[in-house]
């Protein structure tokens, strides 16, 4: 039986995937509505709140975004004064107060400068104030509230959303402010927004009227039963443990150990997108983890250098070169887990889509039907798209016995448009996992589009 502990963990990393998955499929993030003049820099107390290393003092604030790369930016406001707020000129050391604009508000676009994988959108945003007894979360965002913005195609958030976000939010403030109460208090912009804010900002309290909303470990439940109820998660996974046949490896080589790959990755702790062709190795086990690595193959016939890529000098020295780190370094039996693998092969980012090419010369199938094959594609199309980001998910056929598959693949080029292809985006996932199979024609690439054409 595996351990409690083991238990623990699992959910720890699954319970905040989950509600990242209903995020990203169910809510529209938002740009901001206006800009102030002279407003240019980063905020200066900037910081990821998963960087975050120590709670915050008692009334000690924060302005946060939920940003729609599902980065939390923090930071510190560069206003209020008129409040006797001070929060920037009293977090940030004296010595460095020359090289602040002490003329830009600092505000919530601070947080959210568009990069190379961020589009400056904004899920969520407002103010975190540590309090006695609880951490206060106050959603004031001028720029970034969801109010009379129907002409723009953005609608308020249900009930249920609002739950599943502030849920998802709870959790990684309590992580990186300490186990505590999280409780949500709303305004309205204008004159509610205005008074409310006084009253934060002075650190008294809001009005026993003003509605707030409240979230301990309790409210879990109902948000990850929301949440897999309308991604249908939990419904495929009963219906691949019931459905699909675990595999074991067909063979080995000489000098594999029975170790972990270097590079395992189980996909709910990815942290950041893959670059363009970067490349690794992924199973989805019989347990249903979907793991992911780096293959030490390929160097001569190919000229692939992942491992070595992806590790710094300092580790090269403490890696078996001997090993292959193939697929069955990411299904390393363990407790009740006995490695069998349900589907396995690569990912590669091209330049508008993942590619998923389904070679695997220990874990080849060709024992699945439409159904079993569909459903199974999709459920890992979906965890991809929560990982790596909402993209066209294709998987491409290969024949591990054929060279021909590898050298195009590994060559960073495309395969014949011939060859059997599949891909699923946002629509047809969630039309497979919760409504029932679509067809193969509906599936199959009748367009000649960007997964036929560009090399990258």
């Amino acid at each position: 039986m595996a351990s409690s502990y083991q238990h623990l963990q699992t959910l720890l990393i699954r319970i905040p995937f989950i509600l990242k998955a209903y995020i990203q499929d169910n809510i529209q993030p938002v740009s901001a509505k206006y800009s102030y003049p002279g407003e240019q820099g980063i905020n200066p107390a900037f910081e990821a709140l998963d960087q975050v290393k120590t709670g915050l003092a008692l009334n000690e604030k924060r302005l946060f975004a939920l940003r729609s790369d599902f980065v939390i930016a923090t930071g510190v406001k560069n206003a209020y004064q008129e409040h006797n707020y001070r929060g920037l000129k009293n977090i940030l050391p004296e010595s460095s107060h020359n090289y602040v604009n002490w003329e830009d508000r600092y505000g919530h676009p601070s947080l959210v400068t568009p990069g190379e994988h961020y589009d400056g959108r904004v899920f969520y945003a407002g103010f975190v104030c540590q309090r006695a007894e609880y951490l206060e979360v106050f959603l004031s965002s001028g720029r970034f509230n969801r109010v009379d913005r129907t002409e723009e195609g953005i609608q308020p958030l249900s009930e249920e959303q609002r739950t599943i976000i502030e849920t998802y939010l709870s959790l990684q403030f309590s992580k990186a402010y300490g186990e505590q109460t999280v409780v949500f208090y709303d305004t309205y912009p204008g004159k509610e927004d205005d008074e409310d804010s006084a009253l934060f900002f002075r650190d008294q309290p809001f009005p026993l009227t003003k509605k707030s909303r409240a979230y301990t470990k309790a409210s879990l439940t109902e948000a990850i039963e929301l949440s897999e109820t309308t991604l249908g998660f939990a419904q495929a996974r009963q219906y691949l443990q019931a459905n699909i046949p675990a595999l074991q490896p067909k063979y080995s080589y000489e000098n594999e150990g029975a170790c972990l790959n270097p590079g395992f990755e189980n996909i709910e702790q990815v942290s950041r997108p893959l670059q363009i062709l970067e490349k690794r190795i992924w199973a989805l086990r019989s347990d249903l983890i979907l793991a992911t690595g780096v293959k030490n193959a390929y160097q001569q016939e190919y000229g692939y250098q992942g491992l070595v890529d992806s590790f710094g000098k300092s580790s090269l020295d403490h890696l078996n070169w001997k090993d292959r780190y193939g697929h069955p370094t990411l299904a390393v039996p363990e407790g009740d887990y006995d490695g069998g693998i349900l589907y396995a092969g690569y990912i590669c980012q091209r330049k508008g889509y993942l590619q998923v090419y389904l070679a695997s010369g220990r874990y080849d199938r060709h024992d699945l039907n439409s159904e079993q094959r569909a459903i199974l594609e999709a459920y890992i199309a979906a965890q991809f798209q929560v990982a790596y980001g909402q993209q066209k998910i294709v998987f491409d056929f290969a024949d591990p016995d054929n060279s021909y598959y590898h050298t195009t693949f590994f060559s960073n080029d495309l395969f014949s448009p011939d060859n059997p292809q599949r891909q699923y985006n946002q629509a047809t996932i969630r039309e497979i996992l919760t409504n029932g199979l679509l067809s193969e024609d509906e599936l199959a690439d009748k367009d000649e589009d960007q997964s036929r054409k560009a090399v990258a």
